[in-house]
């Protein structure tokens, strides 16, 4: 009987191998693994890290704009009381507020503000930034924009107080700027061609007085004959704001400032644009009744359209053109006044020159006298005494 043959130890060595390889490959997964949710754990820290301070931040921002709106008066008098904060403190350039936020924050911040004064309507472009660096160092900011309007606080209290009698409404139920003339469609806006003969037609928005629409119409169509079919093509086609008003004249030697006289002399009307920033020019085109009016003065439109980036605005001077002026002929006077009693001459108290004007302007009248006169003085606002209006006349063109 032969002797057994030992077993080879092969098999199993190579089971051993493979099997360490096995282990080492799990082992370098795992660890891939395990270093990609430290690093989305890491991510995930420092979003919510920079969400957190992005809210610290817009809490200081409106903190800061609520501050500047909580003003108690308009401007600071002789003596005012600690703490009191008034709007003319609203002002630009301001300094960098540095260390800002909460000192147990983990961030810190510096606030940003910038102030830009609007003439018409008188309010303030308030801008809010506020900085910071995160944990990695990369800047973050925030940034808020708001409109402080300068009104002033006393008139708040008025609200608590039940109103006497109704509201009053503009003429025919529509915005002061649109023309009597002008026929109501009944669908919150109202159409008017300007003369008879002009071969143009305005779309305006019954609530704004605001144009937007216009179109070309035949001559011989008025506004009463206008229908809303008639306009299908004219609505929203444009943005514009109407500026109108009489030119009264009255060749006495005493110029008669309340009455026109029974002379209209040929006229034109003509707007000289000026630019208002860096916005596009705006353009205008003007019409007037003189070639057809039998009532003693002269009713003229004109229609701006102004600047197409926001806000929409306009700037420039009206002239009357087409009388002689100077030496023996006229002079052209403007009816205006400080109506409201705020010591400036805003654009719808008929100035020299109109800056920024953000709406439709009616009764922008003016008054033609002899050269040698001077343009007549009118009475203050006095209800009393039966007068309601200023009719002050100042010096316009000569």
């Amino acid at each position: 009987m032969g002797l057994a043959q030992p077993c080879s130890l092969k098999p199993a060595t190579a089971m051993t191998g493979t099997g360490l390889i096995e282990a080492l490959v799990a082992l370098l997964i795992v660890s891939f693994g395990m270093l990609a949710m430290i690093e989305v754990e890491a991510k995930l820290r420092s979003i919510a890290d920079i969400a957190k301070q992005r809210g610290e931040a817009m809490h200081l921002a409106q903190q800061e704009m609520e501050q500047l709106r909580a003003y108690s008066v308009l401007a600071l008098g002789a003596n005012p009381l600690a703490g009191t904060w008034s709007y003319a403190e609203i002002h630009d350039p301001q300094a960098i507020v540095q260390d800002a936020g909460d000192p147990d924050s983990n961030a810190t911040f510096s606030l940003i503000r910038q102030v830009t004064d609007w003439s018409e309507p008188q309010q303030k472009a308030v801008r809010i930034e506020v900085h910071w660096h995160d944990r990695s160092g990369a800047e973050q900011f925030v940034v808020i924009d708001s409109l402080i309007a300068r009104a002033d606080p006393g008139l708040s209290g008025s609200l608590g107080i039940a109103p006497s009698s109704t509201a009053l409404q503009g003429p025919a139920g529509r915005h002061p700027a649109i023309p009597l003339k002008a026929k109501d469609l009944g669908d919150r806006s109202s159409v008017f061609k300007p003369t008879s003969t002009a071969m143009v037609v305005w779309i305006f928005n019954n609530l704004t007085g605001n144009i937007t629409g216009t179109c070309t119409v035949r001559k011989d169509m008025t506004t009463a004959a206008l229908t809303a079919a008639d306009l299908a093509d004219c609505r929203n086609n444009t943005r514009a704001y109407l500026l109108s008003g009489f030119v009264r004249f009255s060749d006495q030697i005493a110029p008669d400032k309340s009455r026109s006289g029974s002379r209209v002399l040929p006229l034109a009307m003509a707007l000289l644009l000026t630019r208002s920033g860096p916005q596009n020019l705006p353009s205008a085109e003007c019409f007037d009744d003189s070639a057809e009016t039998a009532q003693g003065y002269v009713s003229y439109y004109c229609s701006v359209y102004p600047s197409s980036s926001e806000p929409q605005i306009w700037s420039g001077q009206l002239s009357v053109n087409g009388i002689a002026l100077g030496g023996s002929d006229w002079k052209i006077c403007r009816y205006s006044a400080d109506q409201d009693g705020d010591g400036q001459i805003a654009n719808a108290e008929h100035p020299l020159s109109y800056s920024q004007v953000t709406g439709s302007l009616a009764n922008q009248n003016f008054l033609v006298i002899p050269a040698v006169t001077s343009c007549p003085t009118g009475q203050a606002i006095n209800p009393q005494a039966g007068n309601f209006s200023n009719i002050t006349t100042v010096l316009h063109q000569r």
